[in-house]
């Protein structure tokens, strides 16, 4: 998933999100490379992994020119997100301590935006960070926002064929809060899937939601997903 736009005040900036499953592995040099090409100012990956593949994610990444990236790292084993950008930015660390792993959302703020990157996990485990994270995104609503990741939400049979996912109707509370669904916003009646089960499954889980500020600049050629 990957969004260009021109922040208020400045220039344009590339943002990318990517979930490169279990912390990349081997993958590493094909995932920096493809980051590369994609020419993006601010990564946000998820399944990054704590322990050994942290670090060495984080080695190849700023050996990629990303020399700034959010401090929290997963626990030895687990999986989280990750915000790595070519250029500063302030650090807000994770969204609540108080939920289970709270490296699985973490924010930040660049260029005059306000970012939280998203990786929850599945079924009802989690309800707890769509709560936390309505709670601050109420209270950036009225700024340039945006949350984005993998949410491994979707609406029942628009986002899925059917209606597996128990959370949809988060996606009514992220609305009422001051944020639209961009993909959605610009894409009305597309289908278009995200990740597949083993079964052939399709789903569309990977979201960018931006706060009405930020959205209103939609009629901007620069602003695309």
């Amino acid at each position: 998933m990957r969004c260009r736009a021109a922040w208020p005040g400045t220039r344009p900036v590339r943002l990318f999100a990517w979930n490169i499953r279990q912390g990349g592995g081997t993958r590493l040099a094909a995932i920096t490379a493809a980051l590369i090409r994609r020419d993006a100012d601010v990564a946000v990956i998820s399944e990054y992994r704590g322990g050994p593949s942290a670090e060495r994610l984080r080695v190849a990444l700023g050996a990629a020119g990303y020399d700034h990236m959010t401090a929290v790292a997963p626990l030895h084993g687990c999986n989280g997100v990750l915000i790595a950008a070519r250029h500063p930015f302030r650090d807000h660390g994770v969204l609540s301590v108080s939920l289970p792993e709270p490296f699985r959302i973490v924010g930040i703020d660049l260029e005059g935006i306000r970012m939280f990157g998203v990786y929850m996990p599945n079924m009802m485990a989690k309800v707890p960070y769509w709560e936390a994270l309505l709670g601050a995104l109420s209270e950036a609503a009225r700024t340039p926002a945006i949350a984005i990741g993998d949410f491994n939400s979707c609406r029942a049979y628009v986002d899925e064929a059917g209606a597996i996912d128990k959370t949809a109707h988060f996606f009514e509370k992220i609305e009422a809060a001051g944020f639209c669904d961009l993909w959605r916003d610009r894409n009305p009646d597309r289908r278009e899937f995200s990740w597949y089960s083993t079964r052939g499954n399709g789903f569309r889980i990977d979201h960018a939601f931006l706060s009405r500020t930020l959205a209103a600049r939609r009629a901007d050629p620069l602003l695309a997903c």
